[in-house]
């Protein structure tokens, strides 16, 4: 067999497998996949202009989760956010050491209220109009079915 009928044989052999075509429907199909990249597309948006202020997108979008719900618990935020506790508890160690948020001591119920600082509430003003350029050029490129549709999606998946 020559070389380059063994080549052929093999590229006929890789494009013909079941682990190509599997992974070919799971390219064309996989809706976490989607998903996670075009996450991935607008994170990295929102972060790129959040560059100079210290702060990405998932950590503004948590003190803002903070300051709107005002929680008496960790767990609160995680259910509220979608995260799981080890991950939040290692994202509200980093604004606390960055003097953000403020952990308040365990209750009886071993519930640690969570509070944003004056420097915190200060970023938030700082960051608004950053994140409001993005999120205004974000709406201009979907349309507001589009939009809407991402909360409807989120709600029909959260089940």
């Amino acid at each position: 067999m020559s070389y380059l009928e063994m080549y052929l044989y093999n590229l006929y052999i890789h494009y013909m497998s079941d682990s190509y075509i599997h992974s070919r429907e799971i390219a064309s199909r996989c809706a976490a996949g989607k998903i996670l990249r075009a996450a991935r597309i607008i994170t990295r948006k929102f972060d790129t202009a959040l560059r100079d202020t210290g702060l990405t997108i998932s950590q503004f979008g948590l003190l803002n989760a903070i300051h709107l719900m005002k929680p008496d618990s960790i767990t609160r935020i995680s259910d509220a956010m979608e995260i799981d506790r080890t991950t939040l508890s290692r994202n509200l160690a980093r604004l606390e050491k960055s003097g953000l948020i403020y952990m308040g001591e365990p209750d009886a119920a071993r519930k640690r209220e969570v509070l944003l600082t004056s420097r915190a509430l200060d970023l938030l003003d700082q960051v608004y109009p950053l994140w409001q350029a993005v999120q205004d050029d974000i709406e201009v490129r979907l349309s507001p079915e589009e939009l809407a549709g991402l909360s409807i999606l989120n709600d029909r998946l959260a089940d």
